[in-house]
Order: structure tokens, then sequence, then C-alpha cells
């Protein structure tokens, strides 16, 4: 156990180091305002403040974790171990303040200030100080994290710190479960007519054979992916969408039989979280409503989310979510691009900092997805793999918990996923066989 000397035992300063130490290094801390129990321990312990209690290590503190608004944060950056830090101090073992940096990247601090927003009302990874730093596509936190581990461990040669495990879930969003199957003669007689309209004969030819049953849907990729997953022992985690039909909802009715088969079936494999639909993000009575379908369908409570074009408007979004029970969301990334949006892989539970209190809903950061660098960054198949293993380099030296995302329709690599066939289970196998 590490005893922590600070001024002030805050929220803030709990939360942070809970989860840099608990749940990240995995060993148990002790804080204390008192200096004379800090004093008399024999066992390891450091310092974190304006400044030392004695001669024990210290990191100075930058103002943020004693804070209990939130406000402009000056950042400045600062070059440190070949990466720019911010919150410098003069002081300590550090020249930065890691645990207000990283309480800043996580509670997502930046999100609550004033920034602009995409078309999509969706926070723009240009307004982060990740992007601004060049250190977006580095799990920086478990980087800092690591760094610190060693310091404490020179200090503390019989302090037993484990080096945390690199581990990765692959999640699968079904937005669209089908193509054209389980689409019904009149939604499927209008397209029809629409690819005649427009002389695209080569779809009018793939939907009707796909209707007629002499061709497989384009986005049937399921039995591929159950024979993916038992190959390489790996169970993924499963997000759909149940919203009502609209301009950025477009998947089967919750009452479509085809499309609840296909639930049901995944349900019995893995992990199975509602996919709130694009309109939900404006009304509560709808999300609740979609979450409902899926525990409906499936039989089973609903824990885990993501949200439909990764739509997040901290707090809201996220109060959302507890009201309604769920546990686990998995948004926490950016469509645009690849990277950590939160600085880490490491999951950690969301802190409401208008309320200024850390809460139970376990946020799960992923690092790409696949439309991300197929339709944003203009990545061709060949060139995901180098990426993936760019992004993940440094968490086989830190440890973390590595999440990405793909669609059924990737996984089918068919239409404008042509090529893209065997990325999803060769992203997979160099994972496992890089990790080995």
């Amino acid at each position: 156990m590490i005893l922590i000397h600070v001024p002030e035992i805050t929220s803030r300063v709990e939360y942070t180091m809970n989860y840099i130490f608990g749940e990240i290094l995995k060993i148990k801390i002790q804080l204390t305002d008192q200096e004379s129990i800090f004093s008399d321990w024999n066992g390891a312990r450091f310092s974190y403040g304006a400044a030392p209690v004695s001669n024990e290590p210290f990191f100075q503190s930058h103002h943020l974790l004693f804070e209990n608004s939130v406000s402009s944060q000056h950042i400045e950056f600062i070059s440190w171990e070949g990466f720019n830090v911010f919150f410098p101090v003069k002081n300590g073992l550090l020249p930065f303040d890691i645990f207000a940096a990283t309480f800043y990247l996580i509670s997502r601090y930046e999100e609550y200030l004033p920034h602009q927003r995409d078309k999509h009302n969706r926070y723009s990874h240009q307004e982060s100080v990740c992007y601004k730093g060049k250190f977006l596509e580095y799990p920086i936190v478990n980087i800092w994290v690591s760094a610190l581990k060693k310091i404490l461990e020179n200090h503390y040669p019989n302090l037993l710190i484990p080096r945390p495990a690199f581990t990765f879930t692959p999640t699968i969003d079904i937005d669209n479960a089908f193509a054209y199957q389980h689409k019904g003669l009149l939604r499927n007689s209008a397209q029809l007519s629409r690819h005649l309209l427009s002389l695209n004969f080569r779809r009018f030819r793939k939907r009707f054979k796909v209707m007629l049953r002499l061709e497989q849907d384009p986005f049937d990729s399921y039995e591929k992916q159950s024979m993916i997953h038992e190959k390489y022992h790996t169970e993924p985690n499963y997000f759909v969408l149940l919203g009502d039909l609209s301009k950025y909802d477009r998947n089967l009715s919750h009452t479509n039989s085809g499309y609840r088969k296909i639930i049901q079936d995944l349900s019995t494999q893995a992990k199975v979280g509602i996919h709130p639909s694009y309109s939900s993000n404006q009304s509560f009575e709808q999300l609740a409503l979609e979450k409902n379908r899926l525990e409906e369908i499936t039989n089973t409570p609903v824990i885990a989310s993501r949200q439909h074009y990764l739509k997040i408007k901290l707090p809201e979004t996220y109060r959302n979510l507890i009201r309604l029970g769920i546990k686990e969301d998995y948004s926490m990334g950016y469509a645009a691009t690849g990277g950590y949006r939160a600085g880490t892989s490491t999951p950690f539970y969301f802190f409401d900092l208008e309320k200024n209190q850390k809460t139970d809903l376990k946020v799960i950061p992923f690092a790409f997805m696949d439309t991300g660098m197929k339709v944003y960054m203009k990545k061709k198949s060949k060139e995901v793999i180098p990426y993936v293993k760019q992004l993940t380099h440094p968490l086989r030296e830190t440890g973390g918990h590595l999440t990405y995302i793909f669609h059924n329709e990737s996984i089918g690599g068919k239409g404008m996923w042509k090529n893209w066939n065997n990325t999803y289970e060769d992203i997979i196998r160099t994972l496992l066989t890089d990790n080995k």
C-alpha cells in the first residue's frame, strides 16, 4: 500500500488517485491530510501539494484538483520525455502535474468549456488538448502512469506494483442489419424503382437477387463473425439500433422478425447493448423506449450502450444513461479520427463536473473505428494493420484495455467495403499474435 499526503482530500483528488492506482496499477492507496500520520508511516509514501511535508518523494500540484467549479484553464505545453505535457510545475519529481493533467483528460473537462461542435453537434477532435498537444494517437495517461510507476519503484525497491496487462475487446455496431433482406415488399419495391430511374442497374440486380434469395445480403456477415470469434476465442460486444425510422436511423423496425432473431442469436453469444438512436439524444423518453425494446427482445437487463453517431453532450448524455440504469458506455472516441479522446485506453468512471462527484457509470473508451479509418481518414485496407500497430504499440509496454469498433457491413466486405473482407479478422489475429 502507498500512503499519499494531500493538503485536502477533495472529491477530485480521491477520484484521480483511485483511477491511477486502483484502476490502472491495481495497488491499494490511502489518502491523508494529517502530517503526523504521514510522518509516522514506515512504508511507501509520497506527498502531493504545494510543498513537501519533509524529505519524502514529492509531486507539486496545480490548483485544478482543489477547485470545485468549472472554469477556463490555461494550457501551456512543455516538452518531457519526447511528449508535450501541460500543467507545468517548478518543483517535484515531475515537471508537470500528472494528477491534474490526468483528471483534466478523463473528466473531459474541456468538453464543458465553450467550443465548436460539428454538424452532428459533436465535440470535434481538433478542439482537444490531445490534438493540440500532438499526442491524440498515444494513450498518454497510460504512458504517464508507467513513468510514475518507475519513479515510485526506484524510491521503494520492495514496492510490488503489478505490470498492467494488455487486453482488447472488439465491438460491433448494428446500424443496419441488412441491406435488402427483411425490408418488406413496399420498401424494396420503392428502392428498386429508384435504382431503375437512376439507371443504377448493378444495385437493382443485387437487390432483386437478394429478394429472391439467390444471393446473400451484403450486410449479413453474422455467421462469419461467429466463426471468427470462435476461431480466436474472442468475445465481442454488440450494440444494436432500435430507434424509429428517420434520416440518420435507418435500421429495421424492432418488430421485424428477421431482425429480432439476429438480436436474440447474438445475445446468446456475447453481450448486447443498446445503440441509442440519433433522435434519442434529444429525448429521454425515446431513449428509455429503445432500451425497453431491447430488453423485451433479449429478455435480459440492458446495462451497456454506445451512442449512434457517437453523439455525446456532457453531462446530459451520461446523466440520462445513469437515470436509465446503464452501467457502461462505449461512446468515448472520435468519429473522424483514431486515437484516445480521454487520453487513456483504461476504462474510467464518469465524473460529473457540474456536480463535482464521481458516478457509477463506467466509460470504456475506444481507439479506432472502421468508418473513421475508411471514410474520414481515407485509409485503404492494407493500411489498417500498420495503423493499428501504431496505436497499440505503447500499450504493449504500459498495459491497458484496447476497444475498437467495426460494423456488420465492413466485416461482410461488400460494396464500399470491398477489399476489407479480411480486415476485422486480421486485426484480431494481429492483436493476439503481437501480444505473445
